[in-house]
């Protein structure tokens, strides 16, 4: 990005910032893509994108939500299905992302096979996770 000389004050100051800053790169897309690229660092889309996040929307979901819901009117069915639609696409992200962030670590080449085998795992857990909290609608609803 190239600065003009000719401007002075805040606004020369403001555009060396914004450059400094990586304003105008390209590859900066919204974070949903950026996570499926692979293109933060493998401990924060572990720990955030991975384990703090899908913690955060099961705990919403199990305390907040579940307990609100009626099981047999048409929202609360609609709840179970979508919530793991969701929670299986946002795995598959997550996943995807943590995959392709170890294939770009330069660490320890141990930390980013256990990432590998994470997202695999993690993929694998997610899968599992929507299908009993689909099934549980079914014991739920028929009680």
């Amino acid at each position: 990005m190239a600065i003009n000389p000719k401007k002075t004050g805040a606004g020369r100051r403001a555009a060396e910032l914004f450059a400094a800053a990586g304003g105008g790169r390209a590859g900066r897309g919204n974070i949903v893509l950026r996570l499926l690229h692979g293109e933060f660092s493998l401990t924060v889309t572990f720990w955030i994108a991975c384990v703090s996040i899908p913690l955060l929307g099961h705990l919403l979901f199990s305390r907040v939500a579940l307990p609100m819901l009626d099981v047999r009117s048409w929202y609360g069915s609609t709840a179970f299905f979508l919530w793991p639609l969701l929670y299986v696409v946002y795995a598959a992200v997550a996943c995807t992302g943590l995959w392709r962030s170890a294939g770009h670590f330069t660490g320890n080449p141990l930390w980013a096979r256990l990432a590998a085998l994470a997202a695999v795992l993690g993929m694998v857990g997610a899968i599992v996770y929507a299908v009993m909290v689909a099934a549980s609608w079914f014991l739920l609803a028929g009680a």
